[in-house]
């Protein structure tokens, strides 16, 4: 939700030459636009992954010019962490990665907009998974564990639908599992915002 992603901008020039990588496509708030549109400027690869079909072809309309895709970008119809196990093919460093893609429910049944029951149909009828959660957590969590193999020793990694609670003293949100083990590789968390439109968190490891 929103465009939390903007604020990676700013850690750009600490980062090395590397692969990006965004696991789920925008759906109308310009991310994928965003990091295209940077990645193209700053001569860098960009690799968009989503495990929707129907997304990854509505990304590449949105992106292509005289229909063709852009050389530095890769649209890939793939869940994400089965694109990360098989990184290492391409012998590659990834040096930002943006993870947005296994939904986050706010609404926990209570009030849900009206998109939310469709979402979760979806993700049963297609994946035979429930959108909930827990899901969301553990989906984030091993693509840490995976990213982190081919991550560059300059590198950032953005986190949507995730903010910090000051009461808990805890991050909760997509990426609640995956901070405290990306801080275990040598990760800091760079900056937070925010709640429901605009929440996020950036991370960072960078060589001394």
């Amino acid at each position: 939700m929103g465009a939390y992603y903007i604020n990676a901008e700013k850690f750009i020039d600490k980062i090395d030459r590397g692969a990006w990588l965004e696991i789920g496509v925008e759906r109308g708030e310009g991310s994928t636009r965003w990091f295209s549109h940077l990645a193209k400027t700053l001569a860098t690869k960009l690799y968009a992954v989503d495990a929707m079909k129907s997304q990854c072809d509505a990304v590449k309309t949105l992106l292509s010019e005289d229909g063709k895709l852009p050389n530095h970008v890769e649209v890939i119809h793939e869940f994400g962490e089965n694109f990360l196990q098989d990184f290492h093919k391409r012998q590659e460093k990834i040096s930002l990665a943006y993870l947005d893609n296994f939904d986050w429910d706010y609404w926990l049944g209570r009030d849900e907009e009206s998109f939310v029951p469709i979402v979760k149909d979806q993700y049963r009828q297609q994946f035979g998974i429930e959108m909930n959660n827990i899901n969301s957590q553990y989906t984030h969590l091993v693509q840490a564990m995976l990213l982190v193999n081919y991550a560059s020793d300059n590198s950032i990694v953005i986190c949507d639908d995730t903010w910090f609670h000051p009461g808990e003293g805890i991050f909760i949100g997509k990426c609640s599992a995956a901070i405290p083990y990306l801080c275990t590789q040598g990760y800091k968390v760079l900056h937070y915002e925010g709640y429901r439109q605009n929440s996020g968190v950036i991370l960072g490891r960078f060589k001394e």
